[in-house]
């Protein structure tokens, strides 16, 4: 197996593997699976689209297995459309199981089918494409606006534990494309930080030891830094907090009920894991875009 194709297919593992991928909180036990994963930005920014009376798109980068399409459809709060995008490898497996388990496929569009070969599924309202994100400007976008992408409609961009994996070139194009491209845009990602104090270089080994690289996280090795990642590139207003910041500044009562789950009472050892993970939001509105603006400024990971 070729050195590239060889890395590939071990990022691809994290997707199973998810004591060492996005939801390593989770695993311990010290949020819901949902909090985890959207630490409800989604449901912030769909209420923003509602409030201000237009269309919403979001887009998963390196999607995996999520299941936040079919959550929010199950809860009547589907964003107009919501795309997928991971390698074909990860698609085509996700794609049969979502065709053979009728709870899910009940959910999908009327109108939805099944293409390139088995490893896309699309549709008027959910797609998940096949694509490797290096490639992004290239191939990854003409497909999604071939599939409905609106550049104008307000746009989530979601990645978890994904730009991380890849080269510094690759992950700013990524970044700098939806700033010039989108006109009203809201990009969200959760991933490590800290990678040279003790911890971080331990978590850095570990994942070394699996032959995995976390290739951006000398780049953009804290808080500061991942914000100056977004501004530099067009986004108007950047955000970026630990996870364990995040976790304080919860209600109360959510920290009551947090707390009695198993393992949370290793207080030092959560502050621990969670000071080497981050949220970082980052948005731009047009000027006819007040409304969205207005709400976008008022987003924040702690709100329930």
């Amino acid at each position: 197996m070729e050195p590239r194709a060889e890395e590939d297919a071990l990022v691809r593992g994290t997707n199973d593997d998810a004591a060492i991928s996005r939801c390593s909180a989770s695993i311990l036990g010290y949020f819901r699976d949902d909090f985890v994963k959207l630490l409800n930005m989604v449901a912030q920014f769909l209420q923003a689209c509602r409030a201000a009376d237009r269309p919403s798109q979001i887009v998963i980068l390196g999607a995996g297995s999520d299941t936040t399409y079919f959550m929010l459809k199950s809860q009547g709060a589907a964003p107009t459309r919501f795309f997928e995008v991971d390698f074909p490898e990860i698609t085509a497996p996700k794609c049969m199981r979502i065709q053979r388990q009728a709870r899910l496929k009940k959910l999908l569009p009327a109108d939805t089918q099944i293409a390139g070969a088995g490893t896309e599924l699309v549709s008027s309202g959910y797609t998940i494409l096949a694509g490797d994100l290096r490639d992004f400007e290239t191939t990854v976008v003409p497909r999604l606006v071939q599939y409905g992408l609106d550049l104008a409609a307000p746009t989530l961009v979601l990645s978890e534990c994904v730009l991380i994996y890849l080269a510094k070139e690759h992950s700013d194009r990524i970044v700098a494309w939806a700033a010039q491209n989108l006109t009203c845009a809201l990009f969200l990602t959760y991933e490590q930080i800290r990678p040279n104090d003790a911890f971080g270089r331990m978590m850095v080994q570990n994942l070394k030891s699996r032959g995995l690289v976390l290739k951006g996280i000398d780049a953009y090795p804290d808080l500061a830094s991942q914000e100056v990642r977004y501004l530099s590139r067009g986004w108007q207003t950047a955000h970026a907090l630990s996870i364990t910041h995040i976790y304080r500044a919860l209600p109360t009562a959510e920290r009551d009920r947090l707390s009695k789950i198993e393992f949370l009472d290793e207080l030092e050892e959560f502050d621990l894991l969670g000071d080497h993970y981050c949220i970082t939001w980052a948005y731009k509105c047009g000027a006819k875009d007040t409304v969205l603006a207005k709400h976008f400024s008022e987003l924040s990971p702690s709100r329930l």
